[in-house]
């Protein structure tokens, strides 16, 4: 949340908490949620501000980019070493990801050739890539008859990347916006291998660039 500059309230981080694997074994009510964030504020982690929004500190910071870089390494490490499919590795990477220590994330960093970004297009930390790309929006600010390369597509959502993947609108795949349509809530959209409509609500957690700029 913070990498798309949230900063969320004890409730929308208990929304957002619900779309990780159950394997998380994380508490997903507002009281043990709550709690949570009591025991990150004794630890230096996170700020509380009086507008009730959650605020990493630079030490909460540090620890989280450490986390990504495990998880988004270990979604390659599946992906590309273990011939996974996309929609399976963010459910992979959570289990994988606590257990790595700074020699295995240095050792398989140099075996996947340092990647910048993870599979779905999120920088990696340590990587020097940047959060964004210059010219890059939301596909739903995206323009009708316009040619665009993905860039980055959301993780959390197994049957929704599961239907990206099949359709390769994913990171690095061209695509086409057909037409918009915002008086029926749909885009029409065309990739290399199919034509089809997608809501706005999926289209703005999808990130492209213009193609050009490939």
């Amino acid at each position: 949340m913070w990498e798309s500059s949230e900063s969320p309230t004890l409730t929308q981080l208990t929304e957002a908490l619900r779309q990780l694997p159950p394997t998380e074994e994380l508490g997903t009510s507002v009281p043990s949620v709550a709690g949570m964030l009591r025991r990150m504020q004794d630890q230096g982690l996170v700020d509380v501000g009086g507008d009730k929004r959650i605020r990493l500190t630079d030490h909460g910071q540090r620890e989280g980019e450490s986390i990504a870089q495990r998880h988004r390494l270990a979604e390659w490490m599946v992906v590309r070493l273990l011939g996974m499919d996309l929609h399976e590795a963010h459910i992979e990477a959570h289990q994988l990801e606590h257990g790595m220590s700074e020699a295995m994330v240095a050792k398989l960093r140099e075996r996947l050739g340092n990647p910048s970004h993870s599979p779905f297009g999120w920088p990696i930390p340590g990587s020097g890539a940047a959060g964004s790309t210059p010219g890059a929006v939301t596909l739903d600010s995206a323009v009708a008859g316009a040619r665009y390369v993905v860039d980055r597509v959301p993780e959390e959502n197994t049957e929704l990347l599961r239907f990206l993947d099949a359709s390769r609108l994913v990171p690095g795949q061209r695509m086409t916006l057909l037409e918009a349509m915002p008086y029926l809530g749909v885009m029409q959209v065309e990739t290399e291998v199919d034509t089809f409509s997608i809501g706005y609500d999926v289209a703005r957690q999808i990130v492209v660039r213009p193609a050009d700029t490939a």
